[in-house]
């Protein structure tokens, strides 16, 4: 089910390579040209993997140079090409970053998307219909094949075999954020894949939506399993093939209207590899090495103190300074504080740990749970 966090405000606008605001800016001047398509992937080590819940401050070593925003997409919507540059950041706005990790063999994606018009429509009854709930859609190919890779139906064991084409709903859908085009439903569940999304507002509401995931690519996905599948073998320095689109529904203009923003230069990325952008495997970055690795721990309340809470700081690594967020509105700057809280309820805790090579933060949903 989506994840709530408490103070979203405070987890999105401490965001680190953001520029701007979503959903308020301008869009900038001169737009970039239609070309080649070059970006970079960030490499997770393996000691700071984000966590798929919703929260992206484990994001926040995600430099600008691994983000792209809605300025470098095309909206395919329209056939006047002036109109498909055509950005109002107050109808729609994005911004996505991209990683993977050698360990896990995954890639990692985090979108970060207002809408004026957020489309949750749950009517399509079959988790093999696509639906039209806001959707972002990621085509990986990881070994560069090519070609076509999604056809017709009289075809389709072999969609998504040597490319693999995900939607991933921003708004859940029967409890699954990811769906795998053809057959192969193996792609869409762990080990293989995990989505998670955080979004207060309801169907018609406009506001900023935070989505998270990761998936497995395979350089061939069999219908019938991995046992029959190859996967990808991600090392840093590679070029894989990957572009992404968001379809937003836009039931508040025309009812059934999809704009199609995409980070490519046709439509056809969606069904064919040999249309996909090049995304470079970046190497670990050194001032990873330097930075702490921000963790902690709790003790249970004590029985003649319920509400005294005592956090043990577990953080790896040296950092110069220590600030804690109890989740009540209440702070403290002490390696190990003990906290004592008000009153019941659910509390997300964040520690920050901050050296002269930057900060990093931990945080906890529903950390603290005191019933009286």
């Amino acid at each position: 089910m989506h994840i709530r966090i408490l103070g979203l405000f405070l987890l999105l606008s401490a965001v680190s390579t953001w520029c701007r605001e979503l959903g308020s800016s301008p869009a900038p001047q001169p737009l970039p040209p239609i070309g080649p398509r070059i970006y970079e992937s960030f490499q997770f080590p393996d000691d700071r993997l984000p966590v798929i819940d919703g929260d992206l401050s484990d994001w926040e070593i995600v430099g600008g140079d691994y983000t792209q925003d809605t300025f470098q997409l095309l909206n395919f919507f329209y056939h006047d090409a002036a109109k498909r540059r055509a950005y109002d950041p107050a109808g729609f706005d994005l911004r996505v970053r991209t990683g993977y990790n050698l360990s896990t063999n995954r890639i990692y994606v985090a979108a970060e998307y207002y809408d004026d018009f957020h489309n949750m429509d749950r009517v399509t009854p079959s988790r093999r219909e696509v639906g039209v709930d806001d959707i972002f859609e990621l085509v990986v190919d990881a070994d560069r094949s090519g070609r076509a890779f999604v056809y017709d139906a009289s075809r389709i064991r072999l969609q998504n075999t040597h490319a693999q084409n995900y939607h991933v709903y921003f708004h859940e859908r029967e409890a699954n954020h990811l769906w795998a085009w053809g057959e192969q439903r193996w792609l869409e569940e762990e080990p293989y894949g995990k989505a998670a999304s955080v979004y207060d507002g309801v169907h018609g509401s406009s506001g900023l939506c935070v989505l998270e995931f990761w998936v497995t690519p395979y350089n061939y996905a069999h219908p019938d399993g991995p046992q029959l599948s190859a996967p990808a073998e991600l090392a840093a320095g590679d070029t894989i093939g990957m572009s992404y689109a968001v379809l937003d529904w836009e039931e508040d203009e025309t009812p059934g209207t999809v704009h199609f923003w995409a980070l490519a230069d046709t439509v056809l990325m969606y069904c064919n590899a040999d249309f996909t952008a090049d995304f470079v495997l970046a190497p670990r970055e050194d001032r990873l090495e330097r930075m702490p690795v921000a963790d902690f721990r709790s003790r249970a309340p004590r029985v003649d103190d319920p509400r005294a809470i005592q956090f043990d700081n577990q953080t790896r690594g040296e950092a110069a300074s220590f600030l804690w967020d109890f989740g009540d509105g209440e702070t403290s700057t002490e390696p190990d504080p003990l906290h004592r809280y008000a009153g019941a309820g659910t509390y997300t805790v964040t520690l920050q740990a901050r050296n002269e090579w930057g900060q990093v933060r931990k945080r906890k949903v529903d950390y603290v749970v005191l019933w009286r």
